[in-house]
């Protein structure tokens, strides 16, 4: 079993790491924020504790009930990212405490979220999940759908849609998943020119540890990183 990183360790990858995102920036030419989430799923909270007292505020997770969990233990101020799948008879364990839920992939989950928001009386801010695979198994909102799927979920009004989030496939290498983030990118485009996405919604969810360069060339907002920061999960 791998043991958890220390303070120290943790510091050092996160540098390193804010070294390559500045110099993936400085190549693609940007100079607007990016938001790096620090993935602290399948770690104790004691990490996301450290990790929060180096100033790294904002983190992500991927499961419900670990969210659920850890939240509560992790001291103000952090701003929590859901990053994972949601079935709608967990959202009750992310609502209200993620800041950001990055994996909207329906209607249905969409319209379960909003009932629990009304029951809080929040305002829930989200990414709709595209599915570029071409897979019909693959979790997301196929292209040809999210026009219609936006447009219904603008009724919703708990409900806030701050851009969209798309995850390859664990075997892509580096070139689909750079064609995955640039149709993303064109898309979020079309949508926001057509007034489908509303105004502001221009956050672009994609990259991880192993595309995140090529996510920042392709005009991601937000990565969402885990193995670079805290090394392999505790099994």
């Amino acid at each position: 079993m791998n043991s958890p990183p220390d303070r120290s360790e943790i510091g050092r990858r996160l540098a390193a790491l804010k070294k390559r995102i500045g110099f993936a920036m400085e190549r693609a030419g940007r100079s607007e924020p990016l938001t790096l989430v620090a993935v602290t799923k399948a770690f104790p909270a004691e990490v996301a504790v450290l990790t929060r007292s180096i100033g790294q505020l904002d983190l992500g997770e991927s499961r419900p009930q670990e969210l659920r969990d850890k939240a509560p233990l992790v001291p103000s101020p952090v701003r929590w990212h859901f990053i994972g799948p949601l079935q709608r008879n967990k959202v009750k364990y992310v609502v209200g405490v993620a800041e950001l839920i990055h994996s909207i992939d329906s209607l249905r989950l969409a319209e379960a979220i909003e009932r629990r928001a009304e029951a809080a009386r929040i305002t829930q801010d989200l990414l709709v999940q595209v599915d570029l695979s071409g897979d019909s198994g693959k979790q997301g909102v196929a292209p040809g759908d999210i026009e219609a799927t936006l447009e219904a979920m603008r009724e919703l009004p708990r409900l806030r849609i701050r851009g969209l989030m798309t995850m390859p496939a664990a075997e892509a290498d580096l070139e689909e998943s750079r064609a995955h983030f640039r149709e993303l990118a064109r898309l979020s485009a079309t949508l926001r020119a057509s007034a489908t996405l509303p105004a502001g919604a221009n956050e672009l969810s994609m990259g991880m540890t192993r595309d995140f360069e090529v996510a920042i060339d392709e005009g991601a907002t937000i990565i969402r990183v885990g193995t670079a920061i805290f090394g392999p999960r505790i099994l």
